[in-house]
C-alpha cells in the first residue's frame, strides 16, 4: 500500500474512525484502522503512517488507550475532548484543516475560545508559525471590541517583503477566517463603508488601541448582520454559489480531496481511480483540477468541462511549441 498524500487529513480521519468504530469493548488493531480508512474515506495508508499519526494524536492531548496499555488495540477513552491542550497552536491548526465531525466541531469550539475562526469549505495550505501570535492578539481585540494598528507588507518581485506604506493601518476587526490557505482578519477602515480583509501573515507590529470598533451595522454589507461565509465566497473565491461537480482522479489524490473539500466531497473508488462528487464553489474545484491536471479529469458539468478545455487551448497558444 502507498501512503496517502493527505497528511493533514489522515490524523483526523483516524480520530473519526476511533470515534465511530472503536470502544473499550472493541479496540481496533492497526490493520482494522487501515481497513476503515479505506472503506470510510477512500484513504490508502500504510502501517507506519497510521502509527505515526496515532502518536501525533497522543501528542495533541487525545487520551488514547493503546495496544501497549491494554494488549488489544486502540480506542478513545471517555471524555476524550477534555484532554486536548486548549491553547496548543498545532492542535488548532490541525483541526482547522481537518475533515469535520461532531467530535472535531466540539473540540474546535473549545480551541477557539470566545472568538471563532470561520473555516472555508475550500481551505487548504500551510501556515507559518509566527501567524499564531498575530491570531491571538486579533482574537483579543475582537473579543474586547477595540481597533488594531499594524503595518501591512507586500511581496516585491525579488521575493522580499516591504511595508505597503510608511504609516500604519488602523482598522476595526470583526472576524477571523481561514481560506485559500491563509488566515485573514475581516475589518473596516475609517472613512470607507465596506468590509475589507487583510492576510494575517503579512501584518507586522500589530497592536491593540483604546478606540472602540465601528458598529458593523453601519457598513453596506452588514445591514442584516455580518455574514462571514458570504463575504469569503464573494471576495476570496469570487462566487457565493455552490455547484455540483464530478471529477475522476487518481487514487493517491484521496487525501488531497479531503484536505480541499472535507464533507463537501463524496468519493467512489473505481479500480485505481476515484470518482468524486464535489458540492463546492466553482473556483475551488477549478483550482483543484488545474493544480492536479495530470491526474484529474473534470467530467461534469459539461459546460465547465468545456471552460477548462478553452483555458488549456488558450494556454497552448500562449506557449507554442519550439
Amino acid at each position: 500500500m502507498t501512503e496517502t498524500k493527505g497528511k493533514k487529513a489522515l490524523s483526523l480521519c483516524i480520530l473519526r474512525v476511533l470515534e465511530q468504530r472503536a470502544g473499550k469493548e472493541k479496540p481496533l488493531s492497526t490493520r482494522q484502522i487501515i481497513e476503515y480508512l479505506a472503506s470510510d474515506f477512500g484513504m490508502i495508508a500504510e502501517r507506519k503512517a497510521v502509527g505515526r499519526n496515532l502518536l501525533l494524536l497522543q501528542e495533541m492531548g487525545f487520551p488514547l488507550s493503546t495496544y501497549q496499555e491494554n494488549g488489544k488495540g486502540y480506542y478513545l477513552k471517555p471524555n476524550a475532548e477534555e484532554g486536548v491542550h486548549l491553547h496548543e497552536p498545532a492542535a488548532l491548526d490541525a483541526f482547522l484543516r481537518a475533515p469535520r465531525s461532531p467530535h472535531s466541531d466540539r473540540v474546535l469550539m473549545r480551541l477557539q475560545d470566545k472568538v471563532q475562526i470561520y473555516v472555508s469549505d475550500a481551505e487548504r495550505g500551510s501556515q507559518p508559525d509566527a501567524v499564531f501570535e498575530t491570531l491571538d492578539l486579533l482574537k483579543s481585540a475582537i473579543a474586547d471590541g477595540v481597533q488594531i494598528r499594524f503595518f501591512y507588507t507586500v511581496v516585491k518581485p525579488d521575493g522580499t517583503k516591504a511595508a505597503q506604506r510608511e504609516t500604519p493601518f488602523t482598522v476595526s476587526p470583526y472576524a477571523l477566517f481561514l481560506a485559500d490557505g491563509f488566515y485573514y482578519v475581516l475589518a473596516s477602515i475609517s472613512g470607507y463603508g465596506r468590509l475589507l480583509h487583510y492576510r494575517c501573515d503579512l501584518m507586522t507590529q500589530v497592536e491593540t488601541t483604546d478606540l472602540p470598533v465601528r458598529e458593523k451595522e453601519s457598513l453596506i454589507e452588514c445591514k442584516d448582520g455580518l455574514d462571514v461565509a458570504a463575504y469569503v465566497n464573494r471576495a476570496i473565491y469570487h462566487t457565493d454559489v455552490k455547484e455540483t461537480h464530478t471529477v475522476l482522479c487518481a487514487e493517491h489524490l484521496a487525501g488531497d480531496l479531503l484536505d480541499a473539500f472535507g464533507d463537501a466531497v463524496t468519493m467512489h473508488p473505481e479500480g485505481e481511480t476515484i470518482r468524486a462528487e464535489i458540492d463546492a464553489p466553482w473556483e475551488a474545484v477549478r483550482r483543484f483540477v488545474v493544480t492536479n491536471l495530470r491526474h484529474t479529469t473534470l467530467l461534469l458539468p459539461v459546460w465547465r468541462r468545456a471552460q477548462i478545455r478553452e483555458e488549456l487551448l488558450s494556454a497552448l497558444s500562449t506557449y507554442p511549441q519550439g
